[in-house]
């Protein structure tokens, strides 16, 4: 299916690091998720085998990647280097919500190879 409206998609906890929701989207190669992070809520200290690019598109969150921190909001742009730690706290009074882009992987997406 080409075409997709985040409105339509189903939307639940996609990785457990994570206390966000969203929705995904699984092409053959890269993978495309909405998430919704309320006030206050985290996604704990983590890595991946792929690398991932976050485009934030409301609200406001505190990162960390590797050992540099930053609080990004709406239009910034975080990478995520292959296997590199990183960590996230909505810091604002409404949902952080962003757009993930990330190459298909071994651990990427959930429950791809049984997990």
């Amino acid at each position: 299916m080409p075409f997709y409206r985040w409105d339509d998609m189903e939307r639940a906890k996609i990785a457990n690091p994570s206390d966000s929701t969203g929705s995904i989207i699984i092409g053959e190669h890269v993978t495309l998720n909405r998430s919704v992070s309320k006030p206050g809520k985290i996604a704990r200290p983590h890595a991946h085998g792929c690398e991932q690019m976050l485009h934030v598109v409301q609200g406001k969150a505190h990162f960390r990647v590797g050992s540099e921190e930053r609080t990004v909001g709406v239009g910034d742009v975080v990478h995520i280097p292959l296997g590199t730690e990183h960590e996230m706290r909505n810091v604002g009074d409404e949902d952080f919500v962003y757009l993930s882009f990330k190459n298909i992987s071994d651990d990427w997406p959930p429950g791809r190879n049984g997990d």
